[in-house]
C-alpha cells in the first residue's frame, strides 16, 4: 500500500491510521463516561498519529472539545479548517494573545500576568476568550495553588472579555488506582469547586480525568473527561485493553537481502555477530522515523507471520533482521507495529510491547514515529481525515 507525497513519490515505510478504530474508541469511552462531555487529547501530533487527520475525524464524529498543549499546535488545527471548539491546556506565552483572541481558542489560565494581556488582547479583538482557571493539587508543573485559585476564578469572571468557562487539575498518579495521593488532590480540587459555588460561579466545564483516571478513579469524573492514549487504543494500566483497538501501525518492506557466515558482524559498533550461516533482511525504518536506538538488541517485527529479531544496531534510516530459515525476498512485506495474518495464522506487536523492549511507556512509542513517516488515514472516515493531504503530506 503506498502513500503519496505531494509530488507523486512513494515510501513502503507508512503509519497507517485506522480510522474505524479510532471512531470505536471514542465509542468504548463515551459508554464509559456516561453523558459527561469529551475534551478529546490530540496533543503531540495525535500522540503520533496525525493531528489534523485525528480531529477531522473527531470532528466529525462528535466530541466536544479539542486538546493541544500549544497554540502553534491550535493554529495549525485552525488553518485545516477546524472550526470546533479548541483548549490549549499547557500556559501560553505572553506573544499568543492576539493569536488566542483572533482564532478563539480556550485556554488555561493561573496568573495575573497572563490574565491581564489575555483581556487586553480580546478587548482589541472585540471578543471574548473562554478560560479555564488551572489549580496545582499536587503536580507542582503548573496551575494557581488551591487556597487562590477562587479569588483568581473571580477576577477572571469580572473580566469583561474573558469567560470563566472551566476548572480543572491534573493529577500526578493516575494510572495507579491504589494511589492515596490521588484522593488527596480531588478533595482539594472538590473544595475549591464548593467555594466557586458558594461565591455564586455556575463553571460549565469541571474536568480532571485523564485516560488513567477515567479507568481507574470514577470519582474524577467531573462534567468533562479528556482522553488522550485510550482513544488511540490503550489502556495505561494494563497496556492492553480487550475493549479498545490500537488505531496506529507501522508496515514496510524488505530493502535488501544478503547472507553472513558465522562470526560475521552486523550494523555500528558490531554489537552482534551471528553464531550460524544466516539471511540478513535491511529494513527502510530507523531511529529518524521514530524507531528508537534504545530497541537494539531486544525489538522483534513481523516477518510471513513469525517474530524475528533485530539485529545489530538500529540505525537512523535502517534496521537489519534475522531471518534465517525463511523464504524471504526483497518487497516482502514487514509489520513493525501491527498485526500480519499469514496462511491463517495472526501474529501481532503492539506499542506495548515495543516500550517494553525500549524500557519506556506506550505514550513515547507512537508520539515518537517521526514526521517523515507518511500517516495512511483507513476505514469508513478516512476521506474525512484525508481532505487535509491535499495540499501535501501528514
Amino acid at each position: 500500500m503506498g502513500a503519496c507525497y505531494k509530488d507523486g513519490a512513494l515510501r513502503s515505510t507508512q503509519a497507517i491510521i485506522d480510522t474505524d478504530a479510532l471512531a470505536e474508541n471514542l465509542g468504548v469511552v463515551r459508554k464509559r463516561i456516561g453523558n459527561r462531555r469529551v475534551l478529546a487529547m490530540v496533543k503531540a501530533n495525535a500522540y503520533g498519529h496525525g493531528m489534523v487527520g485525528v480531529s477531522r475525524v473527531l470532528e466529525h464524529v462528535g466530541v466536544d472539545v479539542l486538546g493541544v498543549a500549544f497554540v502553534d499546535e491550535a493554529v495549525r488545527l485552525r488553518e485545516s479548517g477546524v472550526r470546533m471548539p479548541i483548549v490549549v491546556l499547557t500556559p501560553f506565552e505572553l506573544h499568543d494573545c492576539d493569536t488566542i483572541a483572533a482564532l478563539q481558542l480556550d485556554v488555561v489560565i493561573a496568573d495575573e500576568t497572563r490574565l491581564r494581556a489575555l483581556a487586553s488582547a480580546a478587548s482589541g479583538a472585540g471578543c471574548v476568550v473562554r478560560c479555564h482557571v488551572f489549580v496545582d493539587t499536587g503536580m507542582h508543573r503548573d496551575g494557581i495553588e488551591p487556597s487562590k485559585a477562587a479569588a483568581f476564578a473571580t477576577m477572571v469572571a469580572s473580566q469583561p472579555h474573558l469567560e470563566l468557562r472551566g476548572i480543572c487539575t491534573h493529577l500526578a498518579s493516575a494510572d495507579d488506582p491504589l494511589e492515596e495521593y490521588n484522593h488527596q488532590q480531588l478533595e482539594a480540587f472538590e473544595l475549591v469547586v464548593q467555594e466557586l459555588a458558594a461565591m455564586g460561579h455556575s463553571v460549565p466545564d469541571v474536568h480532571v480525568a485523564n485516560t488513567g483516571a477515567i479507568w481507574n478513579l470514577p470519582t474524577s469524573m467531573c462534567t468533562m473527561v479528556r482522553p488522550g492514549l485510550s482513544l488511540y487504543g490503550y489502556e495505561p494500566t494494563l497496556g492492553r485493553s480487550v475493549d479498545l483497538r490500537p488505531v496506529m501501525s507501522i508496515v514496510t518492506s524488505v530493502l535488501s537481502m544478503r547472507s553472513v557466515n558465522a562470526g560475521d558482524t552486523v550494523s555500528y559498533g558490531r554489537r552482534w555477530t551471528s553464531n550460524v550461516p544466516t539471511e540478513i533482511a535491511t529494513i527502510p525504518i530507523g531511529y529518524g522515523d521514530g524507531y528508537s536506538r534504545g530497541l537494539t538488541g531486544s525489538a522483534h517485527v513481523l516477518v510471513h507471520g513469525r517474530r524475528v529479531p533485530v539485529v545489530g544496531t538500529i540505525c537512523m534510516d535502517e534496521c537489519m533482521l534475522d531471518v534465517g530459515g525463511l523464504d524471504v525476498e526483497v518487497g516482502d512485506d514487514v509489520v513493525v507495529l501491527g498485526r500480519q495474518l499469514w496462511h491463517g495464522h495472526e501474529s501481532a506487536i503492539d506499542a506495548v510491547d515495543l516500550a517494553s523492549w525500549a524500557n519506556t511507556i506506550p505514550y513515547e512509542v507512537t508520539t515518537a514515529v517521526s514526521s517523515r513517516v507518511p500517516r495512511v488515514f483507513t476505514g469508513t472516515h478516512a476521506q474525512i481525515a484525508n481532505q487535509h493531504m491535499q495540499g501535501g503530506h501528514v
